[in-house]
């Protein structure tokens, strides 16, 4: 009975994802709001009743999206992916940022292509995903810039404040998204120049 629980769950699972993999593409194609539930459970080989099933309205099916972008395929938050348990016990700060920077830019490369769908539903309750998205990044970002202060102090006049916007803004998948998929830099370029820029002003 295990046994045909856990091939269950992983049925689940992989239909879950193909759900996840087709909004997100048709998402980035069309936009939130010419892409419908048919049009997903489509693109995924499902009825379209699973989908509403599994997710029940398509704002929660973006919150889910959203969610997979930053939390990737093994459900992990930021503080307890590899990159950041690494930045955490390296030393040296600089070394750090660029630990912090590859990371974030695994994150950034899902998520950049989202932005100009939540900045179409800023002013809808979908919005919210974005809205909270952002708020979470923001936490998450402060205690990036407290732990690089405990590895080195930062220079004279660069607050806890300060250092908390230059990480939020530098390595936001706007940033990310503006340099890499408009401006046409590679993600290697951006990443070298982001964790320049961070060492520059902060120390």
């Amino acid at each position: 009975m295990t046994g045909v629980k856990s091939t269950r769950a992983q049925k689940a699972a992989l239909t879950r994802g193909r759900m996840l993999d087709a909004a997100y593409e048709l998402l980035c194609e069309q936009g939130f709001a010419p892409t419908t539930m048919t049009a997903i459970a489509q693109r995924a080989g499902v009825a379209v009743q699973t989908l509403y099933f599994t997710f029940h309205t398509k704002d929660e099916l973006l919150q889910a999206v959203q969610d997979r972008m930053v939390l990737g395929d093994e459900g992990l938050p930021p503080p307890m992916q590899p990159w950041h348990r690494a930045a955490m016990a390296e030393v040296d700060p600089e070394k750090a940022v660029r630990l912090i920077v590859g990371g974030v830019a695994t994150i950034c490369a899902r998520v950049a292509p989202m932005v100009p769908v939540f900045h179409a539903v800023a002013a809808e309750p979908a919005g919210q995903v974005w809205a909270h998205a952002e708020a979470l990044r923001d936490a998450g970002m402060r205690d990036l810039a407290e732990a690089l202060r405990a590895k080195r102090a930062f220079r004279k006049g660069v607050s806890l404040d300060r250092a908390t916007d230059l990480l939020f803004v530098l390595t936001g998948p706007e940033s990310y998204r503006s340099f890499v998929l408009e401006r046409g830099w590679t993600r290697g370029q951006w990443e070298s120049w982001t964790a320049a820029a961070l060492v520059r002003d902060l120390w």
